[in-house]
């Protein structure tokens, strides 16, 4: 049996003769392309413009749907008239200053006090003249002592370690005095003769004494003399 391929016998046109299939061939062929052009447009149209990255053109429905409104903040038309700038603010009065205290002390002791203010202290007739204390090691002492050698009130700057010394000494007694100075004790000895004060301001050491009247017995005057020193020495913290 013969397996081979037959071969196709082709139709070889012929000029002059009429062949009736060829118009309808060519119809075919313009209906395809008509509908391939029209599929292609159809599809460009559509598809939405894209607007990612790119400026919205305008008269368009994007462009008018991203214009500033009129009248807004960030529209130049905007006329909002800025708020009237306010009133400045009175300047409040400077508040009224008291003079501190001066703790300065009189570079004279004796102008302290009165002769008035002494005999009231110390209780005996005056008058009570102020006199300066005499020089210790050269040095001028800072001091005054209103009276005599028989009754007077006494006071003048000492060294701190005055009242150290008195402190640690078994023969005498002291006695805190609140309120005088920054610090205050009233020093007697054991017996009770010849009471002092000592009082502590702006850092200085002061000692304050009275004496009644000077004699063989004026150990009775101590409780007065003790009295009236503390009463000096309140008065005398306050203006040292």
């Amino acid at each position: 049996m013969d397996r081979r391929t037959p071969i196709t016998t082709r139709t070889r046109i012929t000029p002059g003769r009429r062949y009736t299939w060829l118009p309808a061939l060519a119809l075919a062929a313009v209906a395809v392309a008509g509908c391939s052009s029209s599929g292609g447009g159809s599809t460009a149209a559509s598809a939405p413009p894209s607007t990612v990255g790119s400026a919205p053109v305008p008269g368009t429905a994007t462009a008018t749907a991203t214009a500033t409104a009129p009248g807004t903040a960030n529209s130049p038309a905007a006329t909002t008239p800025a708020a009237p700038p306010s009133a400045a603010p009175t300047p409040a009065p400077p508040a009224a200053t008291t003079p501190a205290a001066s703790t300065k002390r009189p570079a004279d002791a004796c102008t302290l006090l009165t002769s008035p203010q002494v005999v009231a202290a110390v209780g005996t007739a005056g008058p009570f003249n102020g006199t300066h204390p005499d020089k210790v090691d050269g040095k001028e002492v800072w001091g005054c002592t209103w009276g005599s050698r028989q009754s007077y009130a006494h006071i003048r700057e000492t060294s701190p370690t005055v009242l150290a010394a008195l402190r640690t000494n078994p023969d005498y007694t002291l006695t805190p005095l609140p309120g005088v100075g920054e610090e205050a004790y009233l020093v007697q000895r054991k017996d009770g003769f010849r009471p002092e004060v000592y009082f502590v301001s702006s850092g200085r050491l002061y000692s304050v004494e009275v004496v009644k009247d000077r004699g063989p017995h004026d150990e009775a005057n101590a409780p007065a003399e003790a009295a009236a020193a503390s009463g000096l020495a309140l008065a005398l913290s306050k203006l040292v």
